[in-house]
C-alpha cells in the first residue's frame, strides 16, 4: 500500500515573471470611457476613430496654390476612419479537486491568464499588422541596422510623427546594438518606441530572417477578468474553470513591413 502513496512534498510553483519590453510596455490599456458618472463599455463591440494624422502635408511655392504642385482636392486620407474588432483571451484550468478550495482553483485559472495574456495579445496584433501591411519591403541584402533605419524612415515619411516599431525577440537581439533602454521601455537610437513581442513573428524553421513592422501609435482597451461557472466532475474528482478577458487593439494610420537579415551584420552581399 505504501507504494501507492504520493510522497512528494507539495510546494508553491515559482512565479511567472513577464518578459520585458513587450506590448504592455508601450501601450497603456484603457478599461472604459468615463463620461461624467456614466461608464461606457461599447468598446466591447469594437472601436473606430477618425484620424487626423493619416494625411500628408502639401507644399506650394507661390502666393497661390499651384495646381501642378498641390491642390485642395482630398487625397482620400483626410477623413480616415480606423476600425478594429474585439477579441477574447482565455485560459482553461483543469485541476484535481483534493487539497484546494474552489477559490484557489479560480485563482489558478486567473494566474494562467495573466501569465500569458501579453503573449496572446501580441499574437493577435501581429497577425492583424501583417495582413494590413501586405508584402514586405525586402532589405535582407543589407546589414540589419539599414533595415531598422529604413523602418524608421518609412514610418516618419508615412505617418509624419512618432510611430512604433514592432519586432520579435529574435530580431531584437540582432538589432540590440542599435536599441537602448529608457525606464521600462525599449527605444531605437532615435527614440522611437519598440515593441519586442514574444508573440511576434515566431520562427518555425527559418531563423536567419525577421520582419520589422512600423505603425502609428497604438490604442488598447481591455476589460476585467471574468471567470466562468465552476464545473466539478465528481466522477474523476476534477474541476474546470475558464478565466477570460476582452480586448481591442488598434493603431493609427497604416502599417509598413520590412524583411531584414539576421546574419548580414557587416556589409551588403550585393
Amino acid at each position: 500500500m505504501g507504494s501507492l502513496l504520493n510522497t512528494y512534498h507539495q510546494v508553491t510553483a515559482p512565479p511567472a515573471v513577464p518578459y520585458r519590453y513587450g506590448l504592455f510596455s508601450v501601450v497603456e490599456p484603457r478599461t472604459a470611457a468615463i463620461e461624467g458618472v456614466t461608464i461606457d463599455e461599447h468598446w466591447r463591440l469594437g472601436i473606430e476613430w477618425q484620424s487626423q494624422s493619416c494625411g500628408t502635408i502639401k507644399e506650394t511655392t507661390g502666393p497661390c496654390i499651384d495646381d501642378e504642385v498641390a491642390d485642395l482636392t482630398p487625397d482620400g486620407q483626410l477623413c480616415s476612419v480606423l476600425q478594429y474588432d474585439p477579441f477574447t483571451l482565455y485560459a482553461y484550468n483543469d485541476d484535481a479537486v483534493p487539497g484546494h478550495s474552489l477559490a484557489e482553483h479560480e485563482a489558478n485559472a486567473i494566474t494562467r491568464l495573466t501569465k500569458g495574456e501579453q503573449y496572446g495579445a501580441e499574437r493577435h496584433l501581429w497577425s492583424a499588422m501583417v495582413t494590413a501591411a501586405g508584402a514586405a519591403t525586402d532589405a535582407t541584402a543589407y546589414p540589419i541596422h539599414i533595415g531598422l533605419g529604413y523602418a524608421e524612415e518609412m514610418i516618419s515619411s508615412s505617418y509624419e510623427a512618432q510611430g512604433v516599431l514592432h519586432m520579435s525577440r529574435l530580431t531584437a537581439m540582432a538589432c540590440a546594438p542599435f536599441l537602448r533602454i529608457e525606464g521600462g521601455r525599449m527605444l531605437t537610437a532615435l527614440g522611437t518606441p519598440v515593441v519586442i513581442g514574444g508573440g511576434y513573428d515566431v520562427p518555425e524553421s527559418v531563423i536567419d530572417t525577421g520582419t520589422i513592422i512600423a505603425t502609428g501609435p497604438l490604442l488598447m482597451y481591455r476589460g476585467d477578468i471574468d471567470t466562468r461557472e465552476n464545473a466539478v466532475d465528481k466522477a474523476i474528482n476534477s474541476v474546470s474553470i475558464v478565466a477570460q478577458r476582452d480586448y481591442v487593439i488598434g493603431w493609427d494610420c497604416d502599417a509598413e513591413a520590412i524583411s531584414v537579415s539576421l546574419c548580414n551584420t557587416c556589409s551588403p552581399t550585393v
